[in-house]
């Protein structure tokens, strides 16, 4: 009996060292997974950042032209008084501030034929690279997987034609997905679901009364993301359609590359 009474507390012991060994390697595995949590949550909130340091909204859009045709009216008044320009430099200044001014106007009338839509969360308007985007979120539009227009996209749609065909510019539609791989008997791909949406809204706008000539289409897959594909919220913002505002080149720079 003397022999088992001695036994068992070493049993117990070396038992009880396993065990603190194991909490010790559980918490060592639980921290590595914490520090890696941490920095792929660092990770996403730079990607975050830089998506959203490359939008900006119309209404700064239109801050950004007003404080530009200010900076060159002010330019044209003290080079004017000064008498320090040629004649040609003062008419190039006069062309440049006119062409903001006109630009400005065309973003003004936009904003305010699409502000009801922008109120009511039907679309969102800005920019993203340089150039003037209306999006619209593919739940609205089209149901999971599929590339029919739902009368709600339709609706929706419908209302954009006006304010559209009233600039004097080409527009592209952009389809997008996030990142998840899609293969149906209709579409193998991400590239065959965004183009064949894009395609689905530019013959619905063109039905509806916008110039078969004044608008195109694209699909862009899971390729061109404005949010992170690793949350559901984020797949959610990328699933999209984009109808882009196509930009002009000015005179001077087509004579440039054409030689004239």
């Amino acid at each position: 009996m003397r022999r088992v009474a001695i036994l068992l507390p070493l049993v117990a012991l070396l038992f009880g060292g396993c065990k603190k060994d194991e909490l010790e390697a559980a918490l060592a595995e639980s921290q590595a997974q914490l520090a890696q949590t941490r920095k792929d949550l660092e990770a996403q909130k730079q990607a975050t950042a830089e998506l959203q340091a490359k939008n900006q909204t119309l209404q700064e859009r239109i801050a950004e032209l007003e404080q530009e045709i200010s900076q060159l009216t002010a330019q044209l008044k003290d080079f004017a008084d000064k008498a320090g320009m040629t004649e040609k430099e003062l008419a190039e200044l006069r062309a440049e501030k006119a062409k903001r001014e006109k630009e400005l106007a065309v973003y003004r009338n936009l904003f305010a034929s699409l502000k009801k839509m922008v109120d009511a969360g039907t679309i969102k308007v800005g920019f993203r690279e340089g150039r003037l985007v209306v999006e619209l979120d593919d739940a609205i539009l089209f149901d999971s997987g599929r590339a029919v227009l739902k009368q709600e996209g339709q609706d929706a749609l419908a209302q954009l034609v006006a304010p559209l065909n009233e600039v004097n510019r080409e527009w592209i539609v952009a389809g997008h997905t996030d990142n998840v791989p899609i293969k149906t008997a209709k579409f193998g791909s991400n590239w065959e679901l965004s183009t064949g949406r894009a395609i689905e809204v530019v013959n619905f706008l063109v039905t509806s009364g916008m110039p078969a000539g004044k608008v195109g289409a694209a699909g862009y897959a899971e390729f061109d993301p404005v949010a992170d594909n690793s949350s559901p919220e984020g797949r959610a913002k990328n699933r999209r359609i984009e109808i882009i505002m196509m930009p002009t080149i000015p005179q001077n720079l087509q004579d440039m590359l054409t030689g004239s």
